[in-house]
């Protein structure tokens, strides 16, 4: 059985930050593919209409993000 991996991915669309979270099957999660995710969710939008694509792993799936976390 194949491990799971997620990733987070930012990005920009119309000038709105936004985000997704994804699995794969490999370690790694190239901007080709990060960028085949997001147009796959947003079909109507043009791809020059996404930015700044960012992939974060999601090393800890069970935990919140750190930056969630009120001192």
């Amino acid at each position: 059985m194949s491990q799971k991996h997620r990733f987070l991915i930012s990005y920009i669309l119309d000038n709105q930050p936004m985000n997704i979270e994804v699995q794969g099957s490999a370690e790694h999660m190239t901007p080709e593919q990060a960028r085949a995710h997001v147009e796959a969710r947003h079909d109507g939008s043009s791809s020059e209409q996404i930015t700044d694509i960012r992939i974060t792993p999601v090393l800890h799936p069970d935990s919140e993000p750190g930056h969630n976390y009120q001192p």
